[in-house]
């Protein structure tokens, strides 16, 4: 069994390499049969030059010439597909040929290291050994580190990880909510005087995901007041697919995917009619095809249900977290953490990873002034990016081990955390594909250099 695993292509490549090996052996021997032929002829002319028979000698050179000559014009010169010699080597050769009868052990370890050895001159050009590479190391890890210690004191300022102020929010039904509400909703109606439908209900009803009522007698813990994320209707981002198909259908649907029927007399309330969700969007599509009007309506009822939401003392839940973990969900939203809460934190993320990209990009610019004239700039890259690689590498590490110490989640920098993943995915990547290419390369060359050996050597002669 081969110590290499091969491509198709590879496949068919060392079929045909064993094939014309096979050939040129044949030739050689070929060759050694008719070098013992030719020296018996010699012997022969000598012979008879010896016994004065050199008419006879030269009649037979004219009649071999003749011969020669004559066979010339058969000979078939014709070029062969790749194809054409591939379905010659597999006639041949039906078995699968791996390198190892091509060529011998001592053959494939002279290979291997000719490999290694390219790889370490590949290692040596890229290394950061000298001074410069080693000093702009220094300073891009301390730059990152210093960024990464100094986070858990910047986003304390603005209350990263905290939960939401509610002396700071209004109450659910607070008459300057109510009042923007009605304004939406009037706003609407007003574009669209003289014409009535079912699209008017959206706006000015209830939504259905609204009420908990019914949900005890289905044996349903919606959580009560807190029922905000144990419904898809007031999701920030799934909401907007499903408390709008649950507008138009009078449908709630749960973060279980569950959808029940509601109804609106005497009270608003959650019947045991289940839905499902097939059913759930073709009523919706069914809804949207009777009027132009009732998807416009609905989405503007879903849009100003959530707006009169997000800043209430209980707001909205973190988008999605309810349909894959509800008691995690349930907690966080029961510890007043919620979507704007969530923007904020994001917020203060995205600007660590912005100063984490700000300050590679500065160590980047300057290190390459530093180039000399007779670098090659990709491997000269590669040197940049592995001085930013493991400089952001350090910077989370020391910000995962402050985290540790200190016994706070919060003071561990996930923007430089994203900023070094991301490294790790390009650098390294762009790294590799540069060595490959820097291995291909090379060897290219060499063989280059042996074929112009040959063309020299037969120019020579």
């Amino acid at each position: 069994m081969s110590q290499f695993s091969y491509s198709d292509s590879e496949k068919e490549i060392n079929k045909v390499l064993k094939y014309n090996k096979d050939r040129s052996e044949k030739r050689l021997a070929d060759n050694a049969v008719s070098k013992e032929a030719d020296a018996a002829i010699a012997e022969s002319k000598a012979l008879l030059r010896s016994l004065g028979r050199e008419d006879a000698v030269r009649a037979a050179e004219k009649a071999a010439e003749e011969a020669r000559n004559a066979s010339l014009p058969k000979l078939d010169l014709k070029l062969r597909s790749w194809e054409e010699i591939v379905a010659a080597a597999e006639g041949q050769l039906p078995d699968e040929v791996a390198l190892e009868d091509i060529l011998s052990q001592q053959e494939i370890a002279a290979a291997l290291k000719e490999r290694d050895d390219i790889e370490a001159d590949f290692s040596k050009r890229t290394g950061i050994n000298n001074k410069t590479d080693l000093s702009f190391l220094a300073v891009a890890t301390g730059l990152q580190v210093v960024k990464s210690l100094l986070f858990p004191y910047v986003a304390k300022k603005v209350g990263y990880g905290n939960p939401l102020d509610k002396a700071g929010r209004s109450d659910h039904n607070d008459p300057d909510i109510t009042r923007e509400h009605k304004k939406g909703v009037n706003d609407f109606l007003n574009r669209h005087q003289g014409r009535k439908g079912q699209w008017r209900d959206f706006l000015t009803q209830t939504p259905p995901y609204d009420t908990t009522v019914g949900s005890k007698d289905l044996k349903i813990n919606m959580g009560g007041g807190y029922h905000r994320f144990c419904t898809l209707g007031h999701d920030p981002v799934l909401g907007w697919l499903f408390g709008t198909a649950n507008i138009m259908t009078d449908v709630v649907t749960l973060n279980t995917f569950q959808s029940f029927r509601v109804t609106r007399t005497p009270r608003l309330r959650i019947t045991a009619e289940s839905v499902d969700v097939g059913t759930l969007f073709l009523e919706s599509f069914q809804v949207t095809q009777a009027d132009y009007l009732n998807l416009p309506a609905a989405v503007t009822a879903q849009a100003l249900h959530l707006k009169s939401d997000v800043y209430t003392k209980l707001g909205l839940p973190v988008p999605m977290l309810g349909t894959f973990s509800e008691k995690f969900a349930s907690k966080l939203y029961r510890e007043h953490y919620d979507t704007v809460c969530l923007i904020r934190d994001a917020m203060v993320v995205k600007v660590s990873y912005q100063i984490s990209v700000f300050i590679d990009a500065i160590i980047a610019l300057v290190h390459g002034l530093f180039i000399k004239q007779d670098e090659d700039p990709r491997l000269y890259e590669v040197r940049t990016r592995k001085i930013l690689l493991i400089s952001n590498a350090l910077a989370t590490g020391s910000s995962a081990l402050y985290a540790y110490c200190t016994k706070n989640v919060k003071n561990f920098d996930l923007g430089s955390a994203l900023n070094t993943a991301m490294r790790l995915v390009m650098d390294v990547r762009f790294m590799i594909k540069l060595r490959n290419e820097f291995i291909e390369q090379e060897i290219d060359r060499r063989l280059q250099a042996e074929i112009d050996k040959i063309d020299a050597l037969y120019k020579s002669l």
